[in-house]
């Protein structure tokens, strides 16, 4: 995917949040907003959705819509719970 580059004004709450945050995690700025977005435009979950349906085409192995989506949400929170304990040492 091509990357563009882009100027926003935010307030400054926000973007002393944005900073803090990017810092805790280690990342760049431009990722954590980057990621905020997509979670908003509900893409996170498409992007995983997508992967799972082609690592399972890959393997030759069908999945029903339900079973996905539940790998999708389990693959979700675990990453949610890898942040956190990172966060939390």
């Amino acid at each position: 995917m091509a990357r563009r580059p882009t100027t926003v004004e935010l307030d400054e709450g926000v973007l002393d949040a944005l900073r803090r945050a990017a810092r805790a995690e280690g990342r760049l700025e431009a990722e954590v907003v980057e990621e905020a977005l997509r979670r908003y435009f509900g893409l996170r979950g498409l992007a995983v959705l997508a992967d799972i349906a082609e690592t399972q085409a890959a393997n030759d192995v069908s999945i029903r819509e339900e079973e996905a989506m539940a790998l999708a949400v389990e693959e979700l929170r675990a990453l949610r719970a890898e942040r956190a304990s990172r966060a939390s040492a």
